[in-house]
């Protein structure tokens, strides 16, 4: 079974030494270039051609045809890349099946790698004879087997990454020789697209090798995928599936959308009301709503959120009990006289006459305590006609006036009481139930004396020094000391 891990770009360290025993290079041939990992080490690069480093458009073709070992295990892709710098044939593949030792790791899980022949390009040399794909799928192992063997022994047996390091290879004859082999019917080439990848079913696989071969444009063709998802689709040019059925341009995928800006962060607390710009005129000051706090605003601490917080309770505590006899709250911005503070409303007071403390109306038309109601005068001894329910607590009786009968011509005043709660006979005892209704109020006021009948002669005025000398005096007193009288 094939791992499917992805492997990313590996560190460029320096170039490795060429070996002094290697056969010496030979003008125009082609390179071994071997990708695989070794049994212990997780580095993938075993020998890269003279001049190709792991970073550049080699590479890419590469890991593009390997694509991580995705479904290697049921036959070999084969990658023909060419551009101005040179061109690469070779086939990717499970190692298993171009050799017999060092194809698993030290789990037992079997390896993939890719292995390659490159040349580079020269300005005066003839154009490479490059093998048909027949030729690669009949000679495989034949052909990369001794190339893949030469090359990772050497750093099979690595314990680090240093020793690990690929070897660089030198130009010899290429494997495949004589006269090249009848190519099949030519398709008609499809140079390279840059808006798409021309994708061709696999049926098409060798007419198509055939003439990226001996056309001299661009290319990268990679052919034997199983599924086109399995490609990267947008890192070649040219590509044959078994699951298309007839020629497609694969569309590169759009690029990925750009982040949203970051949001402003709303003002925490109580802030002036102002526009996007703070009181200096720097943008981002501290405003009205959808302002950002400026860097140098202090945050607000926790008395004066308490306190705020404190004032809109009583806001909202005289709307809802501000206008409760009228039943309608006062529009909040009607023009008028500022009233005293205290007036209107209910409140606690005391009651002028009984002295009790009681909760009732107050006159929103008066700035000063709270007056008695008025009640029409009544003859002497006559009790007030109550309009509200009984009660069991008596009512003071008296003159109707505060010294006596009201004088002719003066609007008489009545005795002020208010109106109390109604009390169940059976509880009128349970005084500490009702509180402040239910105690006996104080003893009616003493009726000033009664003038002395017609006729009778005024008293003489007394004269202090005679009632002094009247008055008896003191009886006799005992002496402390023998108890005699003094």
């Amino acid at each position: 079974m094939t791992t499917n891990t992805q492997h990313g770009p590996e560190p460029e360290p320096a170039a490795a030494p060429p070996d002094p025993d290697a056969e010496p290079a030979v003008p125009g041939g082609w390179s071994a270039l071997v990708y695989g990992r070794t049994l212990q080490v997780d580095q993938w690069w075993r020998a890269l051609p003279a001049g190709v480093d792991r970073q550049g458009p080699v590479a890419d073709a590469v890991r593009a045809a390997v694509a991580g070992g995705n479904r290697l295990e049921a036959g070999p892709r084969f990658l023909l890349h060419r551009d101005a710098r040179g061109v690469l044939v070779g086939a990717a593949c499970e190692l298993g099946r171009i050799s017999r030792t060092m194809v698993h790791d030290r789990f037992g899980r079997p390896l993939y790698g890719f292995v390659g022949w490159y040349r580079a390009a020269a300005p005066d040399a003839a154009d490479p004879r490059i093998p048909e794909l027949a030729e690669l799928t009949a000679h495989l192992a034949d052909w990369a087997g001794p190339v893949y063997t030469e090359w990772i022994a050497p750093t099979w047996e690595a314990v680090g990454r240093e020793e690990a390091e690929p070897r660089t290879t030198r130009p010899v004859p290429a494997p495949w020789h004589g006269a090249a082999a009848p190519s099949p019917t030519a398709a008609v080439w499809l140079p390279a697209h840059s808006a798409g990848t021309h994708l061709l079913p696999e049926s098409d696989a060798a007419a198509l090798w055939s003439a990226a071969a001996g056309a001299r444009d661009r290319c990268l063709l990679a052919t034997g995928w199983r599924r086109r998802s399995d490609a990267e689709a947008h890192r070649f040019t040219h590509l044959t599936s078994t699951d298309c059925r007839a020629y497609e341009l694969l569309r590169p995928p759009p690029p990925p959308p750009r982040p949203a800006p970051p949001r402003p962060v709303p003002v925490v607390g109580p802030g002036p009301a102002g526009g996007p710009t703070g009181s200096d005129g720097a943008t981002g000051g501290t405003g009205g709503a959808g302002g950002t706090e400026g860097p140098g605003d202090p945050e607000p601490s926790l008395a004066e959120t308490f306190r705020a917080g404190r004032r809109a309770l009583r806001r909202m505590t005289r709307g809802l009990f501000g206008s409760e006899e009228s039943g309608t709250a006062e529009p909040p911005s009607s023009p008028g006289p500022p009233k005293p503070p205290g007036a209107g409303g209910r409140r606690y007071g005391d009651d002028p006459v009984t002295g009790r403390r009681y909760y009732g109306d107050l006159d929103e038309a008066s700035a000063g305590p709270a007056q008695p109601p008025v009640r029409p005068a009544q003859p002497d001894g006559a009790r007030p006609a109550s309009t509200g329910p009984a009660s069991t607590v008596p009512r003071p009786t008296g003159p109707t006036g505060p010294t006596g009968p009201a004088a002719p011509g003066r609007r008489a005043e009545a005795t002020p009481f208010r109106r109390t709660r109604a009390v169940d006979p059976q509880q009128a005892d349970l005084s500490g139930m009702f509180g402040e209704f239910d105690e006996p109020g104080p003893p009616p006021p003493a009726a000033p004396p009664a003038a002395p009948p017609a006729g009778t002669p005024p008293a003489a005025p007394s004269d202090p020094q005679r009632a002094r000398s009247e008055a008896p005096g003191p009886g006799p007193t005992d002496d402390s000391a023998t108890g005699e009288p003094s």
